[in-house]
């Protein structure tokens, strides 16, 4: 967007020698001529260009970014930043490294209090060199940015939301306004190239980052260790209180509702014996904080666990819009990742509530990994991650009695990928990776899913609408609780009708269902995928634009088919409607099994018979039972006659310790009790 400077001139000199149609007082007050637009394109980017914008801040630290695609530097001294009302300029001595950026900062110390992070220069204020000129100041509604050179030349334009600029440098409508809290950011190609038409293509994308959030990058890694499968609502909260209970030094907890007294007193109990535990939750789930995780976070804080809200205020960007994940890493060494917030829905002591998956990952790596995560988001640095505070806590109940886990052993190795949300989730090599990867079965669990993201297709769905055109064989099932389907509150049926017409007319073997609450399941709260039976994808991710774009998600991709055969065979449960857990779940798919069975139960039936042939050789007529009292009052009354019995045929109890009837009434009691030492 640069004009040459033989073109301007050229262009000056025609205005100079050209005859004036304005009086020669007002000759002074012409506008200088607008230099000639120059477009340049990723492919091309021989020129600085604005690379982030915020102006929709919650405080004095909107910033503008400046970036620099050449590989040697560029003096800034005498460049501007204007809004077209105020104009600031950069100091001598301003250098822009090659590849590098520079960042602009109303106040520079509200935006390091934010962010962590150092602006290079201040607009206004804060602990950084200062623009030279009057502040521009960035409306929230709509605006635009302009970036010269020493010249006054135009190099660079952004303009959004209600900005009415058409000058040079843009092309066509606005880019869309961004919320509060959210920045504004050039979008690359896949050579990580910035891209440039000059247009609001340029900055919009799926993704909308917030102030503060992290920029954690793609990491694949090989676990060592044990990996364990737990299904919800079968296995009940006992994996789960078992895997806390083996912590030796430290806990760290990131979930997005903790309700389970039961799941927090064994938090309590480590903390006691000096483990340090460690919480962040969410600070603002929908429909609030619930009086029983007051009552957990209280009972933590007496024991001394350190508890923190991921919340935001007036002037307070919440970096997430939720803290969706469901974690937990014990002593740096092993990672419980699931789909299940830690009450009684998601791990439930009678093992009837939400179906989910969790995976337990002993392995140094994964668990260092979200560590990592853990640290970034817990900060106590950060204005949005709040100390709790209960003004009536209450102490939490005795854990449970535990049984120790076994030691983990080595294994040879499985790939996999941590999948954090938003940084990672939509890349190429993460989830896209996985269905693309997909030669034979997809079969895919989600609480709900969107078809459609922000107008466009929703990239999950697209990639196993593609897997499908490769001829695998996919299955999406969804929630078909109340929650989900109902006119007001879901759309799970609406989705499932529209992913099956399209199916249908594509001719791919593709379908969707609703799992219906059946038996211990009540509702379909799961977030994950099998594929060919060699991989899976556990997580805390729904499948919304909001969740993969917004929140923060962990899930873990791994490829190993012990783990996949599990959730498999779950999966096809679901898929047919048949229970996983109590006498139901006795199902044989084998052919050869039920050969066998009707085999065993047809030979047992003839030894039977012919057992009791034999011993009917033996056996004598019975002799007829006297039906008369001693009094000789006949028993047997005639039809429709009731007659009572005589006194001394009727059974008087004896009176013994602990009688059968004192013990029923005592299990009975213990039933409906509390569970533990106390009660079982």
């Amino acid at each position: 967007m640069r004009a040459s400077g033989p073109a301007l001139a050229a262009l000056l000199a025609a205005l100079v020698l050209a005859p004036s149609s304005l009086p020669a007082g007002r000759e002074a007050d012409a506008l200088p001529p607008r230099p000639a637009p120059a477009f340049f394109s990723a492919a091309d980017p021989d020129h600085l260009l604005l690379v982030r914008v915020y102006a929709n801040a919650a405080r004095d630290d909107e910033f503008v970014e400046v970036g620099n695609p050449r590989p040697e530097p560029v003096d800034m001294s005498g460049w501007s930043l204007t809004d077209g009302e105020a104009t600031a300029t950069f100091p001598l001595d301003s250098i822009l490294p090659g590849g590098g950026r520079l960042l602009v900062a109303r106040n520079a110390t509200s935006y390091a209090e934010d962010t962590l992070m150092v602006a290079d220069f201040a607009f206004e204020a804060g602990a950084a060199r200062r623009m030279e000129g009057p502040v521009p100041r960035l409306a929230d509604a709509g605006d635009e940015v302009l970036l010269r050179d020493p010249n006054g030349t135009l190099v660079d334009v952004y303009a959004w939301g209600s900005s009415s600029y058409d000058g040079l440098g843009w092309v066509g409508r606005p880019a869309e306004r961004m919320g509060r809290g959210e920045i504004a950011v050039r979008r690359s190609d896949a050579r990580e190239a910035w891209i440039d038409t000059d247009a609001a293509e340029d900055w919009e994308d799926l993704r909308h980052e917030r102030l503060g959030q992290s920029a954690f990058l793609p990491t694949a890694m090989t676990l060592r260790g044990r990996t364990t499968a737990v299904l919800s609502p079968d296995e009940g909260d006992v994996p789960l209180t078992r895997f806390l209970s083996s912590a030796q030094s430290t806990i760290e907890v990131a979930v997005y509702t903790f309700t389970s007294e039961w799941v927090a007193s064994v938090l309590a109990a480590a903390a006691a014996r000096g483990v340090h535990v460690r919480v962040v939750l969410d600070g603002a789930p929908v429909g609030g904080i619930e009086a029983a995780e007051h009552r957990v976070v209280g009972g933590l804080l007496i024991a001394g666990v350190e508890v923190r809200w991921l919340a935001g205020g007036p002037d307070i960007v919440k970096r997430y819009r939720y803290l969706h994940a469901k974690y937990a890493v014990v002593d740096a060494r092993a990672a419980w990742i699931g789909s299940e917030n830690f009450g009684e829905a998601g791990f439930p002591e009678e093992r009837r509530g939400n179906r989910g998956w969790s995976v337990i990952a002993e392995d140094e790596g994964v668990a260092s990994s979200l560590r990592t995560v853990f640290e970034a988001d817990f900060d106590v640095r950060r204005r949005d991650s709040i100390a709790a505070m209960e003004t009536r806590p209450q102490r939490l109940p005795l854990p449970p009695p535990v049984a120790g886990r076994s030691a983990a052993a080595a294994t040879s190795g499985q790939p996999a990928r941590l999948v954090l949300a938003p940084d990672t989730a939509l890349d190429a090599d993460g989830i896209l990776g996985l269905f693309a990867s997909a030669a034979h079965r997809l079969s895919i669990e989600a609480f709900y899913l969107d078809d459609v993201w922000r107008g466009a297709p929703n990239p999950f769905l697209e990639a196993a609408f593609a897997a499908a055109h490769r001829g695998v064989s996919v299955r999406i099932l969804l929630d078909g609780s109340w929650a989900s389907v109902g006119a007001e509150v879901g759309t799970n049926d609406d989705v499932m009708g529209r992913i099956n017409d399209r199916a249908r007319n594509e001719s791919v073997a593709l379908e969707a269902r609703l799992l219906v609450p059946r038996g211990p399941i009540e509702r379909l709260h799961n977030k994950g995928a099998v594929i060919d039976g060699r991989a899976v994808l556990v997580s805390s991710m729904n499948w919304a634009l909001g969740s993969a774009t917004e929140n923060r998600e962990v899930g873990l991709i791994v490829e190993d088919p012990n783990l996949a055969a599990t959730f498999e065979a779950a999966f096809d449960a679901d898929w047919d409607g048949r229970s996983t857990s109590g006498f139901d779940a006795w199902r044989f798919e084998d052919p050869r099994a039920l050969v066998a069975l009707y085999a065993f139960v047809a030979v047992a039936s003839a030894v039977s018979l012919r057992k009791l042939r034999a011993r009917a050789k033996d056996i004598k007529p019975r002799a007829r039972v006297r039906t008369r009292g001693a009094s000789g009052a006949r028993l047997r009354g005639r039809r429709g006659e009731v007659r009572l019995l005589p006194a001394e045929l009727v059974a008087q109890p004896r009176a013994r310790a602990g009688g059968r009837l004192r013990a029923r009434r005592g299990g009975q009691k213990t039933r409906s009790g509390l569970r533990g030492p106390q009660g079982d």
